[in-house]
């Protein structure tokens, strides 16, 4: 799906880099989830329930995601051109 608004897997990953930098270092013990990362999964699980899906994919993950305005998923994809109104439309969301 976002292929067809030119977001390829090089091009976000590039733009991650640019961003916050490479990760060189494997985690240690518990991972804990951000205040926002876990206002994202419940997003994705609103975006699911209002559609009555019973399972989290990753597209209602791709709205929560660009519904953070001051995200960096957000800032990434304008960043490339690519408005996320365009995403929920093309999601059949917008």
């Amino acid at each position: 799906m976002l292929g067809s608004l030119g977001v390829t897997h090089a091009r976000v990953r590039a733009s991650v880099v640019r961003m916050m930098g490479l990760g060189v270092e494997e985690p240690q013990g518990d991972v804990s989830l951000t205040g926002r990362a876990q206002d994202v999964i419940d997003r994705a699980r609103r975006e699911a329930s209002i559609r009555d899906e019973r399972e989290v994919g990753t597209d209602h993950i791709l709205l929560a995601l660009v519904h953070a305005r001051d995200g960096a998923a957000t800032r990434i994809l304008l960043g490339l051109d690519v408005d996320p109104a365009d995403v929920r439309a093309a999601l059949g969301r917008g």
